[in-house]
């Protein structure tokens, strides 16, 4: 989906970076040794389960769905006005914690 899609896009320019700053000598090497794509991937669902730990304690108590933005809502994140990105976080959360689940069995 798009999130894999973003993910790659934002590793493979990081690896040309990487290069080009003398950190890694080739895209291979980039992948092999220093910061492989399925890393990223690993410490990106790591960090969103720990936004959705934040959001789930903390942030969902100032719940207030809305058409439009408003200047009261100006400081709240969108999964605190947004119900389509409230929905997309649980949903990917479930997802994560079913796999981390799954895997944790074998």
């Amino acid at each position: 989906g798009k999130e894999k899609e973003l993910l790659s896009h934002y590793h493979s320019y990081l690896s040309k970076e990487l290069i080009k700053a003398g950190v890694a000598k080739s895209i291979d090497d980039v992948e092999s040794r220093v910061y492989p794509r399925r890393v990223l991937q690993a410490q990106y669902e790591i960090a969103l389960l720990d936004i959705c730990r934040m959001v789930y304690a903390y942030s969902w108590r100032r719940w207030k769905s809305e058409t439009s933005p408003t200047v009261a809502s100006l400081n709240r994140n969108v999964y605190n006005k947004s119900f389509p990105s409230a929905l997309w976080l649980i949903t990917r959360c479930h997802v994560l914690l079913n796999r981390l689940e799954i895997n944790s069995e074998l």
